[in-house]
């Protein structure tokens, strides 16, 4: 889903010279009362993680405690990892950003609203994409019978078989099926199925080691944690199969899963002071505002905030059950993260992103 809490107030991370700062007792009070069973943050400054904390329990129902290693679901905060992705294949020379899926599937049937529509503006959300997915098409997606490539194929090819929702470049709408296309032609100039792409290119060269898509955890076990939703005004536990993510298809808007302290490893690389995968120029191109919208760029909403001495980035993600949300200030070279396994986690995770700040960031 969209970023919307837009907060008001005023590769491996370098080796810590000490140890981070423990939060987790610091954060406990805000998950007690609230629908949200666990909770875990960090906070990262100058390339380095200066604090961490986790807080509750892993799935309602069964004591074990959520530790600052377990992996959270991070929804849409995936969409700037598929951008990041796709600028390391822009700088090998395999793909532009102008190139079109027209371009890429040139046997495809497309409808002309959507021939000339390109890379960056479905990382964009500005590629002709509705939001909705047609719901036939979706509870057919559902139907894991198919390899994770064939159902993002069959995702696009109907899409843009039908006629955009609006003209390409010139009007936007939030889209998980937008950033889908885009992992698609990803794989198709490349080869490679779009989760190994994103491990072989951006996980390991980050030192992502807990990082993998769709529910960390498994059937009957509580070694990982459960996601959460709401049922008649009851937050239960949903087991991790089959309903405990979306479908395989939209991997690239929203299916990566990490643990807290990976999730900040990726805040770190986008501040841009690292020189690879990408370097700072490549980066900071990702986040720039992509016309028509006013603040969106490629996975990153942007804004200003006090705080962050000028332009804050930021961006959420939730499959309904787990909530995830970062927030970067480049120009004091800090990040901050949280995650929770509740889709009713917002207004926590944004509780907890603010006390950090207010703790951690440079004044």
């Amino acid at each position: 889903m969209r970023p919307l809490l837009l907060l008001s107030f005023a590769f491996a991370l370098s080796p810590v010279l000490r140890a981070a700062d423990d939060v987790s007792a610091e954060i406990a009070p805000l998950i007690e009362g609230k629908p949200v069973p666990g909770l875990a943050v960090a906070a990262v400054l100058d390339g380095k993680i200066i604090a961490t904390g986790a807080t509750g329990i892993r799935k309602l129902g069964d004591p074990a405690k959520v530790t600052v290693a377990d992996q959270f679901h991070l929804g849409s905060c995936t969409k700037s990892m598929t951008a990041t992705l796709a600028a390391m294949i822009v700088a090998d020379g395999k793909v532009k950003w102008t190139t079109t899926a027209a371009e890429v599937f040139p046997g495809l049937a497309i409808d002309p609203g959507f021939r000339k529509a390109t890379l960056r503006e479905f990382l964009s959300n500005s590629g002709g994409v509705a939001t909705e997915v047609p719901p036939a098409l979706w509870n057919d997606l559902r139907i894991q019978n198919r390899s994770e490539p064939q159902q993002r194929k069959q995702l696009l090819e109907a899409t843009l078989k039908a006629p955009p929702a609006y003209v390409p470049g010139e009007g936007w709408a939030y889209s998980n099926t937008g950033f889908s296309i885009g992992g698609a032609m990803l794989e198709k100039v490349t080869g490679k199925p779009y989760d190994r792409l994103l491990t072989e290119r951006l996980f390991k060269p980050l030192g992502m080691t807990s990082s993998g898509f769709g529910p960390a955890a498994t059937n009957g076990k509580v070694a990982q944690p459960y996601g959460h939703h709401l049922v008649d005004g009851q937050l239960v536990p949903v087991d991790p199969f089959p309903d405990g993510d979306n479908p395989p298809a939209i991997t690239p808007a929203g299916r990566v899963h990490a643990s807290i302290e990976d999730f900040a490893r990726f805040a770190d690389f986008h501040l841009g002071r690292k020189t690879k995968p990408l370097t700072g120029e490549q980066i900071a191109f990702l986040h720039e505002i992509v016309p028509p919208s006013k603040d969106y760029a490629m996975g990153w909403i942007r804004t200003e905030r006090p705080w962050a001495g000028g332009t804050a980035l930021t961006h959420n993600g939730t499959n309904t059950m787990f909530f995830a949300v970062m927030w970067l200030a480049p120009a004091k070279n800090f990040a901050v993260v949280a995650a929770c396994n509740s889709g009713e986690g917002a207004a926590v995770c944004d509780a907890a992103v603010s006390q950090l700040i207010g703790k951690y960031c440079p004044k």
